[in-house]
């Protein structure tokens, strides 16, 4: 059954699939690239997380950063409903703020946060490209200056299946423009139009919306810097970036 986005996520079947793991070994590589990359200009402690959820990360955030204040947002109130609920259970709850809310609605320069985090492939669930770029540009603003992004997106390159997919709708670029990366995704019996980036496409973005030391990683580039085998044909292949204001 094909459902908007938003009523996916408010789904209780789908909030049942995002369970209290933490944060991957690669989403904590990037907050330790955050923290790398601000050190210059002081210690990152007011963050903003973009696409919550249930809350997965924000332990993970609180244990990296020992921050002073977090802002968590997710545009699904049942969401929030639970990410309330595990807040409390990790007590992190005292100095982070939840609410429902919209990322593309956002837009107070306020030049307030130490880093903005957009997990859990967020951006795939924006199928139109002028709100994801909005969403980027909303972020720069509420970064202070020198401040980081990092995030996730899913990969048009993957498995055999997927990879061959969206080849052939690059071939048609010059019909498709920026729907190239649009397909049907999903899972729970439902469905909905989700947004695949390619690296080239994500840093486009970025670099629009503001952004630079941009880098963006294949979860397969980035074990292969460590040293380990990644088998893109049977994973996500996920995008990884980080990026500074």
């Amino acid at each position: 059954m094909k459902i908007n986005n938003k009523d996916f996520w408010e789904n209780e079947k789908v909030i049942a699939t995002q369970g209290l793991i933490k944060t991957s070994d690669f989403e904590n590589y990037m907050l330790d690239e955050a923290i790398k990359q601000y050190a210059p200009f002081g210690d990152i402690k007011a963050i903003k997380v973009f696409g919550c959820g249930t809350g997965r990360e924000i332990e993970s955030i609180a244990e990296h950063f020992h921050p002073t204040r977090i802002v968590a947002s997710d545009f699904a109130e049942n969401m929030i409903i639970r990410c309330k609920e595990n807040l409390k259970l990790w007590k992190v709850d005292h100095f982070t703020e939840v609410f429902v809310g919209d990322a593309k609605d956002y837009n107070t320069v306020t030049c307030e946060f130490d880093l903005v985090t957009i997990f859990n492939s967020m951006m795939t669930y924006v199928p139109e490209r002028k709100d994801r770029v909005l969403i980027f540009k909303n972020s720069l603003q509420i970064l202070k200056p020198h401040g980081s992004i990092v995030g996730t997106v899913h990969n048009q390159v993957g498995s055999t299946a997927k990879t061959i997919y969206f080849r052939i709708k690059n071939l048609l670029y010059f019909i498709l423009k920026d729907k190239v990366g649009n397909r049907v995704t999903g899972h729970n019996g439902l469905e909905f139009i989700g947004y695949y980036y390619n690296k080239k496409g994500l840093i486009k973005d970025l670099v629009e919306s503001g952004f630079k030391n941009i880098r963006v990683y294949s979860l397969e580039e980035y074990y292969a810097s460590i040293g380990l085998e990644y088998k893109r044909k049977k994973g996500y292949n996920n995008l990884i970036f980080i990026a500074q204001k």
